[in-house]
């Protein structure tokens, strides 16, 4: 038969309250550790992603360096097309040949539209090709609301995201290129005697930032994407919408600050840890230990923390033979304003069946006295 045990779990944080209230038509803030949504404003509506399309133009080129296809080295040639693009500039001239590890810093740093589609058409012919293969990577690293029609966040209403995707495309670059990703602090730097700033300031003014990206257009609005690394801690925010540079600015810092301040990492269960015992019929041992398969670590505020709950089930008796590390149950958490979390349950240990005789006397007595005996 089924058997079940509720725990309740509470633990105590700093003051987690929810009731601010952001300028950001859409917002996220992610843990990039643990992957739960810290907070969260229309976080699958629709966005015009804006420069913030850069970092899967980036991760492109990351990718393509991880496998060796390209070096940082490689020169690719300025065309016309990328010359007269406007918007935000790294300046190369037509004609040009560009090396991949300045077109990176005129992409990340400078934000450079023109950069953005010299590594499109080399690496792809043209923009549009190079736009599906944008679009084949977001379907890979799970990005369900994104369609890009150009390499560098250019207006165009099929053109789009949301800050969710947004963040697990920063996060998958972050993960996947950590060598690479470093660029993304990079504060300025010099091209055709030029020198440009890194259009992120929070990475002069916020300890810990050390990417990703800012966008704007008229439309959007100003946005960034922007990764900070605080006591081995890693938050995601992304934001949009905004009507200055200063707002972004201010509700980047405010929504890093909140994450640090109110919420932390709490293990709920250690990989292996014991959960409770069960019996154990016609086995050669009477009882076996349940133990959790997997380490499970959340980010929690205090109002969820104080209300987490955890239901275990699983078969009691067991009938041997059972193998080590064998599924036998299920642990349920349940968190206010999450998904529901199923984690598999396992024996501790093997336990091999009784002999022929002994199995049919331990039987018999089990139903009995409603005990197990050891042979």
């Amino acid at each position: 038969m089924k058997f079940f045990i509720l725990f309740l779990i509470s633990i105590f944080i700093i003051n987690p309250s929810h009731s601010f209230e952001l300028k950001s038509s859409n917002a996220i803030v992610f843990d990039y550790d643990t992957n739960d949504i810290l907070y969260q404003k229309n976080l699958d509506k629709i966005i015009q992603p804006a420069s913030m399309t850069k970092i899967m133009t980036a991760y492109i080129v990351f990718d393509q360096l991880k496998d060796g296809i390209l070096s940082l080295d490689d020169e690719f040639k300025v065309s016309k097309n990328a010359y007269l693009k406007g918007g935000s500039r790294m300046f190369v001239e037509m004609g040009d040949r560009v090396k991949v590890r300045e077109l990176l810093l005129g992409i990340i740093v400078q934000s450079g539209n023109d950069a953005s589609i010299v590594v499109a058409e080399n690496i792809s012919g043209s923009e549009e090709s190079f736009a599906a293969l944008m679009n084949k990577y977001a379907k890979e690293i799970g990005m369900k609301n994104t369609n890009f029609t150009n390499s560098s966040g250019w207006p165009d209403k099929n053109h789009y995201s949301s800050v969710y995707d947004i963040a697990i495309l920063s996060k998958s670059l972050i993960k996947n290129f950590p060598k690479l990703y470093e660029i993304f602090k990079e504060k300025k730097f010099i091209y055709n005697n030029i020198r440009q700033y890194n259009r992120n300031k929070l990475i002069n003014s916020y300890e810990g930032v050390d990417g990703l990206k800012t966008g704007y257009t008229e439309e959007a609005g100003f946005g960034i994407s922007v990764s900070s690394l605080k006591d081995d801690r890693r938050i995601i925010v992304v934001v949009t919408g905004l009507k200055t540079g200063s707002e972004r600015a201010t509700e980047a810092e405010f929504l890093l600050d909140w994450a640090y301040r109110n919420t932390k990492h709490y293990v709920i269960f250690e990989k292996g840890q014991i959960l409770s015992t069960t019996d154990v019929w016609l086995g050669k041992e009477k009882s076996l230990d349940i133990i959790t398969s997997q380490q499970l670590t959340k980010s929690l505020t205090l109002e969820q923390s104080q209300n987490l709950e955890i239901f275990i089930t699983y078969d009691k008796p067991m009938e041997a033979p059972i193998e080590k590390n064998q599924v036998i149950g299920k642990a349920r958490i349940i968190i206010p304003d999450r998904n529901i979390i199923t984690v598999d349950l396992i024996s501790k240990d093997e336990i091999k069946r009784s002999k022929s005789i002994f199995r049919l006397f331990s039987a018999l007595k089990y139903l009995i006295f409603g005990n197990i005996v050891n042979e």
